[in-house]
C-alpha cells in the first residue's frame, strides 16, 4: 500500500480553522496575519515531511522514492501564488499608480469605528422622510416632535487608519431636504473603492410622518408612525410596528418580514425566509418565494397568499394561519377559503363558509365549524380525515381511486367498493355538498366531539313466543 503523508490533511485543516476563526469574528484581522506570515506554511511543511522521512527510518519502514510528490508541489506553487497575491493586495496596492484590488479591503482590512455627530432638521407634524443605508441597520420610531433626528456609528473595514479615515471623511451622515422630502443619507457609495462602509443609525421622526427607506444589506425597524411605510432593498430584514397606515416591502432577501399592528394595507413582495403578520386591519398580500417559517394572526381583511408551489386566499384570519415546509395549519378562518399546494400536509380546524383544496402529494385533516360551508377537496397522494361538528345538514360525496373509506357515522352515509378504491354517499339534512377525492389514500369521515346527526330509530325487539305449559316452573327450578 502506497504510504500517504499527514502534511497536507494538517494543513488542510489549519486553513479551515483559519476561516472559521474569520467567519466568527470579521473584526480579528485573521487573513492579514496569514498575508504577511504565510512563507511559514512552506516551512513548517517542509519540516514536518522530515520528520515524517526521519520516522519511516528509523522504524525500518521503506522510504518514499521522492521527498515530496508532484500533487504536493503543484500545492506548493498555488499557495506561493495566493500568499503573495494576499500580500500585494495588503501591502502594495496603492504604490503602483492605476492599479487597485477591488474588494480586496473587505475581505483582508481590520474594522475602524466612528462615532456620527448628530444631525437634525426642522420637518413638521407630516413629513415625508427617506432613509437611504445602503449597508447596516436603521432604526426609525415616531415620537411627539417636528424635527427629524439621525445618528449613528459607522464601521468601516480598510487596510491602514488613513484608509478608514479618509472613507469616514467622505461617507458622512446627512440630514437634507430636498423639495418635500427629508433625507437620511449615509453616503456609503462616496467612499474609496474596495472599502467596506456599513452605518448602525437611529433616527427619530414625528409621529405623523410617512416613511421611505431604501438599502441594499441590513435592517430597517420601523414604530410608532402613522404615515405609511415603504421599503426597497435588496437583502434586507424588515420588522414594522404600530404604522397606522399603509405597508409596502420589496426585498431581493430576508431574514424576518414582520408587520403588526397596522391600520392600512400590508403588501410583501419578493422572497426570503420568515414572515410574520399579526393584528392587520386592512388588506393583507405576500406574493414571492418565502421559505422560512410563515405566521399570520388576527388579520381583519382579505389575506391572499402567492408562491410557485401555494396558493391560499381566506376572506379573514381572526385566529392564525402558520406555514412551514411541508406543512400548513389554519385555526379559526372566516371563509371562503381557497388552498393549492404541491406537497403539503394542510391542518385546517374552525373554518366556516366554505373550502377549496387542491394538493398534489400530502395528507389533509379538516374539522370545520358550523355553519359548515360547500366543499371540494382534491388530492393526488394521501389521506384525507374529516371530522364533523354536531348538527351538521350536509350532503357527502367521497371518493378514493385507490384506498380505503372509514365510516365514523354510520347510517346517514353509506359507503361501497368502486373499482380498486371505495366511494361513501349520504345525507345528513338538506345542506351543502361534501366533495372529497383522492386518487391515491384513504378517506375517513368521523364526528367531532358531541356530534349530534339524526340517525334512524332501532327497529323494536320482536316478541317473545309463548311459553310452553310448566315452562316458569321448571325455569325457577333451573334457577
Amino acid at each position: 500500500m502506497k504510504r500517504g503523508s499527514i502534511i497536507g490533511p494538517v494543513l488542510l485543516i489549519a486553513a479551515g480553522i483559519l476561516f472559521l476563526v474569520y467567519n466568527l469574528r470579521p473584526d480579528l484581522p485573521a487573513l492579514k496575519f496569514v498575508s504577511d506570515w504565510w512563507p511559514f506554511l512552506l516551512i513548517a511543511w517542509g519540516l514536518g515531511r522530515i520528520a515524517e522521512i526521519t520516522i519511516w527510518w528509523r522504524s525500518g519502514r521503506p522510504l518514499p522514492t521522492n521527498g515530496i510528490s508532484g500533487g504536493e508541489w503543484t500545492l506548493a506553487v498555488v499557495l506561493s501564488l495566493i500568499g503573495t497575491g494576499m500580500f500585494y493586495g495588503q501591502h502594495f496596492r496603492n504604490r503602483i499608480p492605476g492599479i487597485t484590488v477591488r474588494g480586496l479591503g473587505e475581505v483582508l482590512g481590520e474594522n475602524f469605528e466612528y462615532n456620527h455627530d448628530t444631525k437634525r432638521v426642522a420637518a413638521g407634524k407630516t413629513p415625508r422622510v427617506r432613509v437611504e443605508n445602503m449597508r447596516g441597520s436603521a432604526r426609525i420610531t415616531g415620537i411627539e416632535s417636528e424635527e427629524v433626528i439621525a445618528k449613528g456609528v459607522s464601521n468601516i473595514k480598510a487596510y491602514t487608519q488613513n484608509e478608514a479615515d479618509k472613507a469616514n471623511s467622505q461617507a458622512v451622515l446627512e440630514v437634507v431636504r430636498q423639495g418635500d422630502v427629508i433625507i437620511v443619507r449615509s453616503n456609503h457609495d462616496r467612499a474609496s473603492e474596495g472599502l467596506r462602509v456599513s452605518s448602525e443609525l437611529e433616527v427619530t421622526v414625528p409621529k405623523g410622518a410617512t416613511i421611505e427607506c431604501k438599502g441594499r444589506y441590513g435592517d430597517f425597524d420601523v414604530t410608532d408612525v402613522a404615515g405609511s411605510l415603504v421599503v426597497d432593498s435588496d437583502n434586507t430584514g424588515v420588522r414594522a410596528a404600530n404604522i397606522g397606515g399603509d405597508v409596502r416591502i420589496e426585498t431581493r432577501r430576508s431574514d424576518i418580514l414582520r408587520a403588526i399592528n397596522v391600520k392600512g394595507n400590508v403588501e410583501l413582495r419578493g422572497s426570503g425566509s420568515d414572515v410574520e403578520l399579526e393584528n392587520i386591519e386592512g388588506t393583507s398580500v405576500v406574493n414571492g418565494s418565502f421559505y422560512g417559517d410563515l405566521a399570520f394572526r388576527k388579520l381583519a381583511k382579505p389575506f391572499r397568499f402567492e408562491s410557485s408551489s401555494t396558493e391560499i386566499r381566506v376572506a379573514k384570519v381572526p385566529g392564525r394561519i402558520e406555514m412551514s415546509r411541508g406543512h400548513l395549519t389554519g385555526d379559526d378562518l372566516s371563509g371562503p377559503v381557497f388552498v393549492r399546494g404541491r406537497s403539503k400536509d394542510v391542518q385546517l380546524s374552525g373554518f366556516s363558509d366554505g373550502l377549496e383544496l387542491q394538493i398534489d402529494k400530502g395528507d389533509v385533516e379538516l374539522r370545520p365549524k358550523l355553519p359548515v360551508g360547500k366543499m371540494d377537496v382534491r388530492i393526488r397522494g394521501g389521506d384525507v380525515d374529516l371530522a364533523l361538528p354536531g348538527g351538521a345538514k350536509v350532503e357527502l360525496n367521497a371518493v378514493t381511486e385507490r384506498g380505503e373509506i372509514f365510516n365514523g357515522i354510520g347510517a346517514p352515509f353509506q359507503q361501497g367498493r368502486q373499482g380498486r378504491g371505495a366511494r361513501m354517499t349520504g345525507s345528513t339534512g338538506a345542506g351543502p355538498v361534501l366533495s372529497l377525492h383522492t386518487d391515491r389514500g384513504k378517506i375517513s369521515v368521523r364526528s367531532s366531539t358531541g356530534f349530534d346527526v339524526p340517525t334512524p330509530p332501532a327497529a323494536p325487539a320482536a316478541p317473545a313466543p309463548p311459553s310452553p305449559p310448566g315452562a316458569s316452573t321448571l325455569t325457577r327450578e333451573r334457577q
